[in-house]
């Protein structure tokens, strides 16, 4: 989001880019984000999402918090 004149809002993580799988249609490569800190909820329109755009970024919440909460407080979980 830019208002323009003011001021913008982006959404974005730092990927590593890493080999995936090998077949015989060659080397396939894959990301993995190394940014560990969740996606502000109120700055997304779901209605506006493909189911897949969901998944993915419901999947990207879950590795957050599988790796951010055994360092949190349960209160803070």
């Amino acid at each position: 989001f830019y208002k323009a004149g003011s001021h913008g809002i982006r959404l974005e993580n730092e990927m590593l880019c890493k080999k995936g799988i090998k077949n015989e249609y060659g080397q396939f490569m894959e990301f993995e984000p190394i940014t560990i800190a969740p996606i502000d909820l109120d700055a997304i329109d779901a209605d506006l999402m493909k189911e897949d755009d969901k998944s993915y970024l419901n999947e990207y919440h879950k590795m957050v918090f599988d790796t951010v909460s055994p360092f949190l407080t349960t209160e803070e979980a």
